[in-house]
Parts: structure tokens; C-alpha cells; sequence
């Protein structure tokens, strides 16, 4: 009996003495012989602190980054009226003046043309206005066909191109023309430029903004 409760303590002893060394070996291995296991924390590679060196700008590079916002915020109605005043040109700059008096200029093709062209300009969720104002359609848009200024010209001559009998251009005379009734007294209603509908005032950015030339003093 005493035998078996030897061989019983000898075995736990030696089990408790095998742990106690594995542990001991990982203890050593991970951490070394100190209580602060400092061999477990992660390596810090030092490194020397980068100068920076301040980026060189030569004053040309400053200028060709800064772009000048020169466009004059306008009334889409008034300057659709001033192209039309002075000439409807397709080619030719026009004059005008933006919604503090200054003056202004423009071309057809880079302020008049996109007020028939753009969706959802004159209100929301509005198409084009030469989706329906176009060749294709001609005879089912009053006549009036806004692609192309040699194409309104073309239906300035139809009576059905304004309620008054008057053309698209009116002869140049602005409040007499057929685009006048749609942009201004109708101010590009909703469901198809309806009486009922109130107008639409709509403010752009369109055109680049020129000093008003001096007058010298006699």
C-alpha cells in the first residue's frame, strides 16, 4: 500500500516539476531571466526625425494655379433681350448688363445657347427646350426652332411664330419678338409655357464681366 501512494505522490510530483520547468523555459524564453519581461514588449526602431523642406513656388506657378471667376450674374431674360437687340449674332459678341448695372459681354454659343439646351434650368426636372424646338418638330412647336440661330431665323417669317404675329426676333425689337412672349411673359412655364403658370425668373452666371470705359473729364 505504502508502495502505490509513493508511486501515486512520485508521479504527481514529477507531472507538477514537468510543467513547472515548460513554463519556466517559456517564461525564459519569451521574457529572459527578469521579472519586466521587457524582451516580450515590440521593438521600437528609432528613426532621425525628417527636415522638411519647404516647397518652392515661383510667383508664375502662384498665377497659373489662381483662376478669376469673371462671370456676371444676370437675368437669363435680360441677356436673352440684349442678344436680341443687338442683332441675334451667332458669331458676334453682345453687350450687356448684369443685375448690378455693370457691364458685361457674351456670345450666343457660350450663354445664349445653353438656355435652350440645358435640362432642368428654367425648373426642375424641365427638358431641354430644344427637345421639343427642333427641326423634327417644327410644325408641332409654334414654329419656333432654337438649334440654331440661322434656324430661328428661317421661322421668324411663320405667323404661328407668336400669338401677336410678330417673328422670333421681332425685328430686333426685343418686347415685340416671339422668344420675348415665351421668356418673359410666360418665363418658360411648366407643361408647355402654360398662361397659368407663373413666370420664372431665372438668375446665371453667364458672360465675363468688362470695365466700364471712362469718360475724360473736358
Amino acid at each position: 500500500m505504502n508502495d502505490v501512494r509513493k508511486m501515486i505522490y512520485g508521479t504527481l510530483i514529477g507531472f507538477l516539476a514537468v510543467v513547472v520547468s515548460w513554463i519556466s523555459l517559456i517564461y525564459i524564453s519569451g521574457c529572459g531571466f527578469t521579472l519586466t519581461c521587457i524582451q516580450a514588449a515590440p521593438i521600437v526602431e528609432r528613426t532621425s526625425i525628417p527636415t522638411l523642406i519647404p516647397a518652392g513656388h515661383s510667383d508664375a506657378q502662384m498665377e497659373s494655379g489662381i483662376v478669376e471667376f469673371n462671370k456676371c450674374k444676370v437675368a437669363a431674360s435680360d441677356m436673352v433681350g440684349a442678344w436680341v437687340s443687338a442683332g441675334s449674332s451667332e458669331s458676334e459678341p453682345f453687350a450687356f448688363s448684369d443685375v448690378n448695372g455693370q457691364p458685361c459681354e457674351g456670345t450666343f454659343a457660350e450663354d445664349i445657347q445653353p438656355l435652350f439646351v440645358e435640362n432642368s434650368l428654367w425648373y426642375p426636372g424641365a427638358i431641354g427646350c430644344v427637345s421639343c424646338h427642333n427641326s423634327a418638330l417644327t410644325e408641332r412647336s409654334a414654329g419656333l426652332d432654337l438649334t440654331t440661330v440661322d434656324a430661328m431665323q428661317l421661322g421668324s417669317g411663320r405667323a404661328d411664330a407668336n400669338a401677336n404675329g410678330s417673328d422670333i426676333f421681332g425685328g430686333g425689337n426685343w418686347e415685340k419678338s416671339a422668344l420675348y412672349k415665351v421668356v418673359v411673359t410666360q418665363g418658360f412655364a411648366p407643361q408647355g409655357h402654360s398662361a397659368d403658370a407663373t413666370p420664372i425668373e431665372l438668375i446665371v452666371f453667364a458672360g465675363e464681366s468688362i470695365e466700364a470705359t471712362a469718360t475724360p473729364t473736358p
